[in-house]
This record gives structure tokens, sequence and C-alpha cells, in this order.
């Protein structure tokens, strides 16, 4: 396994020993929903971009050099060497960074939890919602999801 990809699972691991924690304190502790979400929520999200980057790192097939800096989003990413051209799967990166759960993951307001922040509901259901446990387990089981059907996909080529 590359070692961006490993430490893409590394990265991912640790976000959800983080959400198995806040999981087990929303039971069973008199700590309100929003500490708990202050407390939890920036180093889970942390460690889920950073998954993200190691796992875009892996996919446009950049190992570890000198230098190498984990990257935010697809347009962080060195362009590819002369005469080849990009990973196609990273054009799905990009439209999800613009407009999707990768966005919603990515961007510089989900840690407040009193923002207004969208997230994926029942058709019959709101679309505000404040960033809590459930959209930070969502975007963890969403990466892993993702990460999985481009192993898959590479597998089979």
């Amino acid at each position: 396994m590359p070692r961006t990809r490993g430490a893409a699972n590394r990265s991912l691991y640790h976000a959800n020993i983080l959400l198995d924690s806040w999981d087990r304190a929303r039971g069973s502790t008199p700590v309100p929903d929003e500490q708990l979400t202050a407390a939890f929520l920036p180093a889970v999200r942390q460690h889920l971009r950073d998954a993200y980057g190691w796992f875009l790192l892996s996919t446009a097939g950049v190992e570890e050099q000198a230098g190498t800096l984990r990257p935010a989003s697809t347009a962080d990413l060195p362009p590819p060497e002369p005469g080849r051209s990009a990973a196609p799967e990273l054009r799905e990166f990009a439209q999800l960074e613009s407009s999707g759960w990768i966005a919603e993951l990515l961007s510089g307001n989900a840690d407040d939890p009193g923002s207004d922040h969208r997230t994926r509901v029942d058709l019959l259901g709101s679309d505000h919602a404040s960033p809590g446990f459930a959209v930070a387990r969502r975007w963890a089981d969403d990466l892993a999801a993702i990460m999985q059907r481009m192993d898959d996909f590479r597998a089979e080529c």
C-alpha cells in the first residue's frame, strides 16, 4: 500500500476513534450537545480533511517526497507528470468540492456549532441543521465509502 494511502487510512481511523468517543459521551455525560460538538467537531473534521488530502495524493499517484504537503483540495495537487493526464477520479472530487458533502467538510464555517449549515436530509425534512455528531459521522462514512469505491475501481483496472 502506498504511504499516502496508509496516511489516509490512519487519519480516517483517528477520526472514527474520536467519533466513537463522541457518541459514547453523548449518552453518558450531562455535558450539553453544543459543548460536545465544540470539543469534538474540530478534531474530527481535521482528521477527515487530512484523510481526504492524503487520499487525493494517492489517487493522483503522488507519493510523499521531501517537501510534499498534504493538499486541502484538488486545486492544491501538483500537476501530473509531463505526458500523463490527471486521474479521472479527481474530476469527481473537484465536483464534490464545489457542491457536495466534500464542500461541506472543507468549508470554513462548519466548526461553528451555531452557524447555519446545510446537510443532506430526507425530502420531507429541513435542509438546515447545525453541524454535529450526525453530520460528522456522515462525512466519515461518505469518505470511507468513496475511498473504498475508488480502491475497488483501481483494482479492477
